[in-house]
């Protein structure tokens, strides 16, 4: 039995191009009296803008029962245009589909109480009919003088029923607060066109306020219900209890101021630039593509905005996600070591052009006293 064909499908700039079924579907037909059996290859298009997409032609190559090539076949090229509806911009992402929410959960409650050096989190679920992650937007996560923000790799989802396409996205931020006062956490969007409905919308993710307040939180005063033995003692009761309370609320005091100042440095840290170039480099020791592509997605999120664009990774994306069959292209450690060494270069000449900048993206390693007060 000769081996199936193996078919290419270029890259499309401007739209994404999935393949959710890893196997053809076998056709047959008689042409003529003659029995032929053939396979059918089906590739999703998901255009991502506005403008003229040229869908180039599929290539096939055939193979006999030894393995060798004993033919080529070239499908149509497909020109078309796609057009950005109106109220959506053009020049953005977009997305159309019939359905698509988005659900918005915090940790801890923005209610509070807060105080500085404590960390909110904030987690945002898309969820679309017919559109995979990648083609919805990247959020825009911002923040107010005062707070740090730090914004975790996008986790994608997508699942195919029956060629039905359901694409989850989560999205999620920590909020750092720095110092006291009240702020405001904006709210974050996805536009998208409803199919059903033939116009625009935008599933929002509400605004909150967050109050953080200075020093250590209150201590909780005594039931008005409580004996009266517990609220009347002997004068040297008294004394010893005074003190062991004011001991306490001192030593409450001093912990949590030196504790905020620490507990900051520490999310930050674990959050920064240098700690996701480290687990870059474990990764690329191991040799596992897809782990090192989670590293590198993780590293690029935490760049900082002054920093050019890293390099591509060519060679390891065409390993991850090549359509070539066969033919797939192969990942080994001595391409993961190339692919270290290239960033090792790009990421010291950024550190070297720019050493302030990028000192700046962490808080000091020791701050002065009362830097968060």
């Amino acid at each position: 039995m000769p081996r199936p064909p193996r078919v290419a499908i270029p890259d499309m700039p401007g739209a994404q191009v999935m393949r959710f079924e890893s196997q053809a579907t076998t056709v047959r037909d008689t042409i003529a009296g003659t029995a032929y059996v053939g396979q059918r290859f089906e590739f999703a298009v998901f255009p991502c803008r506005s403008g003229r997409l040229a869908i180039p032609p599929a290539a096939v190559t055939l193979f006999d029962r030894a393995g060798d090539v004993t033919g080529q076949a070239t499908g149509q090229p497909v020109q078309e245009t796609i057009v950005a509806p109106e109220g959506i911009d053009a020049n953005a992402v977009v997305v159309a589909t019939d359905k698509l929410t988005l659900e918005q959960s915090w940790k801890p409650d923005p209610a509070g109480p807060f105080h500085p050096g404590d960390a909110l989190v904030r987690t945002i679920t898309r969820t679309a009919a017919d559109i995979p992650a990648l083609a919805m937007r990247d959020l825009a996560f911002t923040a107010p003088a005062g707070v740090r923000v730090y914004v975790d790799a996008p986790v994608s989802q997508d699942q195919s029923n029956r060629g039905t396409i359901t694409g989850k996205r989560i999205d999620r931020a920590t909020y750092v607060f720095e110092k006291a006062g009240t702020f405001d956490m904006p709210a974050v969007g996805q536009p998208w066109w409803n199919l059903a409905e033939k116009q625009a919308e935008t599933a929002t993710g509400m605004a909150t306020t967050v109050t953080v307040k200075a020093g250590p939180a209150p201590a909780t005063a005594p039931a008005d219900g409580a004996p009266a033995s517990t609220r009347v003692r002997p004068a040297v009761w008294s004394t010893i209890a005074a003190a062991i309370i004011l001991a306490i609320l001192l030593l409450a005091t001093f912990w949590r101021k030196a504790r905020a100042p620490v507990a900051s440095r520490r999310a930050a840290r674990a959050l920064s630039e240098p700690v996701a170039f480290d687990a870059l480099a474990r990764a690329c020791g191991n040799g596992d593509a897809a782990t090192i592509y989670m590293a590198l997605t993780d590293w690029r999120s935490r760049l900082p905005s002054s920093w050019p664009k890293p390099p591509d990774a060519g060679p390891l994306e065409a390993a991850l996600f090549s359509v070539d069959g066969d033919h797939q292209p192969t990942w080994s450690r001595a391409l993961a070591h190339e692919l270290l060494a290239g960033l090792r270069r790009f990421r010291h000449e950024c550190l070297s052009q720019s050493p302030r900048a990028a000192r700046s993206s962490l808080p000091p390693l020791n701050p002065q006293h009362g830097w968060l007060d």
